[in-house]
């Protein structure tokens, strides 16, 4: 009854072949017109990054960064996070540093707490800031190369002066490019 029999084919095994992967086609490149949308009723944390233009009606909770576009926060939005963009345009309320390429326009009905960090910076009558605001340009921002000048050229100098330690009339070494004068 369960014994196979002698003269029947062996039944072929199904076999499994998965499909070769297929290529995506990588996403095209934003276009001047690409905008994202929050809307009113969205909270998101966490970090957005992307390369269209950002509009903001609802709740973000963390970090923007928007590569070469701009970012809008309308009337209905509110942002807790610090915002990175070529422009930047508050109509509704933001805690945090708004870092603009180009330039930070608050609005009317704007109200920000937190430092603006742009080129060009534009309070409109009505709106509402409180923080710093730092407008100098991208190359201005890097440090300058330290150059020598007048100071102390002995490090010992610096250090405040002992009780009893007459440092006034005791003559300074030579600074640098100064001839000795003791012999």
């Amino acid at each position: 009854m369960w014994k196979k029999k002698e003269n029947e084919p062996p039944t072929p095994e199904p076999t499994f072949k998965p499909e070769a992967p297929t290529a995506r086609p990588a996403a095209p490149p934003p276009r001047r017109g690409d905008r994202a949308t929050i809307g009113p009723t969205l909270k998101i944390r966490g970090e957005i990054s992307g390369e269209e233009e950002l509009v903001i009606q609802g709740q973000i909770d963390g970090k923007i960064l928007v590569k070469g576009q701009g970012v809008t926060v309308g009337k209905s939005g509110k942002v807790t996070a610090d915002i990175h963009a070529r422009t930047i345009r508050v109509e509704g309320k933001v805690r945090g540093d708004l870092f603009g390429e180009q330039e930070v326009i608050i609005e009317t009905s704007g109200d920000v707490e937190g430092n603006l960090i742009a080129p060009s910076v534009r309070l409109e009558n009505g709106s509402r800031f409180k923080g710093s605001i730092d407008m100098e340009r991208a190359k201005q921002q890097q440090p300058r190369p330290l150059t020598p000048g007048p100071g102390p050229a002995n490090p010992d100098s610096t250090k405040p002066a002992e009780p009893g330690d007459n440092q006034a009339n005791k003559p300074s070494p030579p600074g640098p490019g100064q001839p000795n004068l003791r012999s």
